[in-house]
């Protein structure tokens, strides 16, 4: 009888240690780090205005900035993406160290990202600076899910 309480003392014990570090189904979306592409691209249009303003993806998605403009334009990530993104094309840093939060794309150029925690990233495209144009800046936001 003891060696069977022993024995099943033992595998709870076991157990309650291998399931500590794994995300139970308590855990919500917001509470966790979800990094994982999922494999769906969300287009943003650059034009006069950007297409659409306000977008929702889920955590992995590929959000991807197109500009259809003649004149180049730079898109500014409110804040550091340093630890937000999986996934990253055309916002590297020099020699592919981090993450800029920053790119200027030329006419018909794309630059993406996968945003890898869930909230609402807020961002800005521009005319470059050797750009001389009417189009204003604009804004738009990005809800993670």
């Amino acid at each position: 009888m003891k060696t069977l309480m022993h024995s099943l003392l033992a595998f709870a014990l076991v157990s309650v240690a291998a399931c500590s570090s794994s995300p139970t189904a308590t855990k919500t979306r917001s509470e966790m780090d979800v990094g994982t592409k999922t494999g769906m691209v969300k287009n943003i249009v650059i034009k006069d205005t950007i297409t659409p303003d306000a977008l929702t993806v889920y955590a992995g998605d590929e959000v991807r900035w197109i500009n259809q403009r003649q004149d180049s334009v730079t898109v500014t990530i409110d804040g550091p993406l340093e630890h937000n993104v999986s996934c990253r094309n055309g916002f590297s840093k020099a020699m592919g160290m981090g993450v800029d939060n920053s790119t200027t794309l030329a006419s018909n150029d794309t630059a993406g990202l996968c945003f890898s925690r869930v909230g609402t990233v807020k961002y800005s495209v521009k005319p470059s600076s050797d750009t001389r144009t009417t189009m204003a800046d604009t804004h738009g936001s990005i809800t993670v899910q």
